[in-house]
């Protein structure tokens, strides 16, 4: 039986596996939102990726897992670009059941992912979303999702919230998607 990864080789993974998952401009948007408690979306990502990555080895799992897939679908999982938190006449009001599908939406636009990474983000709320995922990858981001938000959930630190960046940077934030996004579709035409 081989040596088990440290916490410094996991990070260098998801590192080596996320670079242009973690270089992206929307990024930025990740780091201006409270995802839960007082973690932004961005660091819960990471989490989520780390944590996916420490499960599938310690349960020996690497000759069953593709390890890129498994990284880019945890860091992306999250991938919604708004603040679930902010209000919007209700239209976060199903956050829970339709975030999967709006980070898939977003991620396509930005990344190209394989079946796994699609799968994997699209899924990740079963079973709040009827349909578990495909593979295994989809259920280690699942499982590593759910122990991280519940950790961030009740952490103490909840009540310790740094300052973030303010609503206008995240505005302009979004509005310069909105763009990459229209001069993406007139590329497309």
């Amino acid at each position: 039986m081989g040596r088990l990864l440290t916490r410094m080789q996991i990070q260098r993974l998801v590192a080596k596996h996320g670079h242009d998952v973690f270089e992206h401009e929307h990024m930025q948007i990740e780091r201006c939102c409270y995802q839960h408690g007082n973690i932004t979306t961005f660091a819960h990502s990471i989490r989520v990726a780390c944590l996916a990555v420490w499960m599938a080895d310690r349960a020996h799992l690497w000759h069953r897992v593709d390890v890129r897939s498994l990284i880019r679908a945890a860091l992306l999982h999250d991938y919604f670009l708004y603040d679930w938190h902010d209000w919007d006449n209700g239209e976060h009001r199903w956050h829970g059941f339709t975030h999967g599908h709006a980070a898939l939406m977003n991620a396509l636009k930005d990344f190209d992912l394989n079946a796994i990474e699609r799968d994997s983000i699209e899924k990740h709320m079963f079973p709040m979303t009827p349909i578990p995922p495909r593979h295994i990858e989809g259920y280690l981001v699942t499982l590593a999702d759910k122990i991280s938000a519940t950790r961030e959930t009740f952490s103490m630190g909840r009540f310790h919230k740094k300052a973030l960046p303010t609503k206008p940077l995240r505005a302009a934030l979004q509005a310069r998607r909105s763009r990459h996004e229209g001069s993406r579709a007139g590329e497309r035409l």
